[in-house]
């Protein structure tokens, strides 16, 4: 079950609505009152047929054996009620997988009712002690690497990374997608979550990152936050140095203007933000925008072909929807760029 009490919505439910995309066999209900009864895939554009219940018992009664934290709030705190709501999954037997910076291990009182019921608590967002600073070796692996940045948080960078692996795999080559962020790693099973590292080790957890993977031929990893946001550069810019990528896709919010948890502040300019990227990486690795993944909801696909052409002209590199139109468009312009 995913947990979305008074929050189902594509910004607040960012990791019920990533799981709902890249692993809806696995969901069998969402948890929330305020929408039980209504269309999953009207509210939120995925999750066709799978029920929006009011309650942990009625998830359960899905068969629902583990509860996961469906939001993404900023700050990373759990919403209020929300740990009654896990108390009753707990006492229902299921397991509890949680994103949040807030985490369920520090709570002695969940940690006491888990070992109760036998069931076990997960926080993603601990990163293990013992990793260093960067070491700046990524930049030498012989692999391809490539990271997905962004205009804006929560704008595609973990549907275009995991597109365009799932693509790369299909036409055959060894690809692996490297998550750094909850919701990634809900999806793929492995990885760490860059952004809970101290600063000084922030780029060394994206090194880690690449280097435990050196032996797959194209690495597509997940970018975080963008790299002119107040709140969220720092982690942007240890992932773009900390994993040394050669190439970048830019992903991008076609309806938005101004940046979210930033007051409206107006965002940069598509070609302001690539120069901006690339110059920001070139002190470790120079790396190249070679495209543009858009995220399209809201318009019908001849207004959002339209968009995509006009971002096209307006920066002269390739542009696609990932979930929309697949990234055949971005995959070719990454093999042209890596063939030289």
């Amino acid at each position: 079950m995913l947990l979305c009490e008074g929050k189902l919505d594509s910004h607040n439910a960012k990791t019920a609505v990533g799981l709902l995309i890249w692993c809806p066999e696995d969901v069998v209900a969402v948890v929330d009152s305020t929408s039980a009864g209504k269309d999953l895939h009207e509210l939120v554009g995925f999750g066709r047929g799978i029920p929006i219940v009011a309650t942990v018992a009625e998830a359960a009664g899905c068969g629902a054996n583990q509860l996961i934290v469906g939001v993404a709030n900023i700050g990373g705190v759990f919403v209020p009620g929300y740990r009654e709501l896990i108390s009753q999954a707990i006492k229902l037997r299921c397991d509890i997988v949680n994103g949040l910076h807030e985490l369920l291990t520090q709570d002695g009182a969940l940690v006491a009712l888990a070992a109760e019921y036998g069931v076990r608590l997960y926080d993603l967002r601990v990163v293990p002690e013992g990793i260093p600073c960067g070491t700046n070796l990524a930049r030498r692996l012989p692999n391809s690497r490539l990271l997905t940045v962004g205009t804006d948080c929560n704008v595609g960078k973990m549907c275009a990374a995991l597109a365009l692996t799932r693509e790369f795999v299909r036409r055959g080559y060894d690809a692996k997608f490297i998550p750094t962020g909850q919701t990634g790693i809900m999806i793929a099973g492995d990885g760490l979550c860059i952004d809970r590292a101290i600063s000084d080790f922030a780029a060394g957890v994206a090194e880690k990152l690449v280097l435990d993977q050196a032996g797959h031929q194209w690495l597509f990893i997940e970018g975080q936050g963008s790299i002119d946001h107040p709140s969220y550069s720092g982690v942007t810019l240890s992932l773009l140095h900390g994993s040394a990528p050669q190439a970048l896709i830019l992903c991008h919010v076609h309806s938005r203007s101004r940046r979210r948890h930033d007051e409206g502040s107006p965002l940069l300019p598509l070609g302001e933000l690539i120069r901006l990227y690339e110059t920001i990486s070139t002190p470790v690795l120079p790396a190249k925008v070679v495209g543009v993944g858009v995220n399209s909801r809201g318009l019908s696909d001849a207004e959002a072909r339209d968009e995509l052409r006009r971002i096209q002209d307006e920066v002269d590199l390739p542009a696609t929807d990932p979930l929309r139109f697949g990234v055949d468009n971005l995959t070719e312009a990454v093999l042209r760029f890596f063939a030289g």
